[in-house]
């Protein structure tokens, strides 16, 4: 009997070794546990700042003209070669309306011809949101946590690729497909022809804070602008 109780004994202290030691690493692992978390939580908050400062810079310049060629102070809809013709239409109200019975933009067989692709831009968006192609500039970020940030923010602008797939019929109707392309190409129609849809997609990326952020918005030939 007393060799059973010392085994018993014996056991219950390697027992007792086997959670301290336990205990032990768990109280030595807390501290690096809560720094992740933190360095995680830290990272969403700055990832969110970002994000909002994109946006609000995206709502900034997207009231830029639709190029250089869109004149005021009625900025009509610059004409692409082969279109749908500009007639008038009382029935719609006054003003010529593309042939298209489904569209209600105004257009105008006296406004001028869109530009060719953008080329690199210079930044006056006065003349066009295409000067923002391939062009980038500094913004601050404000963080929530207190901390200030500079990252760069670049710009790719293109024509989106449009594919005429049925009509003009009798009725002037016309259907077409639009190749939209995806965020994660930042010149996903390089060399397409013009349409009356650019694609603007819209890039942040730096080591510190780390980040890789792209958020893509498009603009159609309407003939709206901001004065």
């Amino acid at each position: 009997m007393m060799r059973g109780a010392k085994i018993r004994l014996g056991m219950a202290m390697i027992e007792l070794i086997f959670a301290i030691v336990i205990i032990a690493i768990s109280v030595m692992t807390i501290p690096s546990m809560m720094n992740v978390a933190n360095n995680a939580s830290r990272g969403m908050i700055i990832d969110e700042d970002i994000l909002k400062r994109m946006t609000g810079e995206i709502t900034k310049v997207s009231q830029a003209r639709w190029d250089q060629n869109v004149n005021a102070p009625d900025f009509a809809p610059l004409q692409i070669a082969g279109d749908l013709v500009c007639a008038p239409n009382p029935t719609r109200g006054a003003g010529n309306y593309r042939a298209n019975p489904n569209s209600m933009i105004v257009c105008s067989d006296n406004a001028p011809m869109m530009a060719g692709n953008p080329v690199n831009g210079d930044l006056n968006l006065s003349r066009g949101i295409e000067q923002l192609h391939n062009r980038n500039y500094n913004i601050e970020i404000n963080s929530t946590d207190g901390a200030v940030y500079t990252v760069p923010i670049a710009y790719r602008v293109s024509y989106v690729t449009a594919t005429l797939t049925a009509g003009p019929d009798a009725n002037g109707t016309a259907h077409a497909k639009w190749q939209l392309g995806s965020s994660a190409n930042l010149n996903p129609n390089a060399v397409a022809a013009a349409t009356h849809l650019k694609r603007i997609v819209v890039n942040v990326q730096d080591n510190d804070p780390e980040v890789n952020m792209t958020l893509t918005f498009f603009k159609s030939n309407v003939g709206k602008a901001a004065e």
